[in-house]
């Protein structure tokens, strides 16, 4: 699994963060085969949301895929702007080589 951390201060109170995936959908929480969603605890303005990205969707993301989490007031829904932060995912694969033992 993988993990992406979306970090988010200077809150004056909590308020949820949403995900979206390399497509811009949003990630829902009942897509529990493929993500898992920790919204974190409100403390002291900060707010720290975490991805877990599953193996079963690791194998099927290309090297390279942009996650997003998006924050908005919920006292003042219409009239702020989302907060939104982008991360890149790298993947690296690994593969062992046999040694030739002559």
């Amino acid at each position: 699994d993988q993990y992406l951390t979306c970090s988010i201060t200077g809150l004056s109170q909590d308020a949820i963060i949403t995900w979206r995936d390399p497509d811009n959908n949003e990630i829902s929480s009942t897509e529990t085969n493929d993500y898992a969603i920790d919204q974190g605890t409100f403390f002291f303005g900060n707010k720290a949301s975490v991805l877990t990205i599953k193996q079963s969707k690791l194998e099927n993301l290309p090297t390279f895929s942009i996650y997003k989490c998006q924050l908005k007031s919920t006292r003042y829904p219409t009239h702020s702007p989302d907060v939104i932060q982008e991360m890149t995912l790298t993947l690296i694969g690994l593969s062992v080589q046999p040694i030739n033992k002559e």
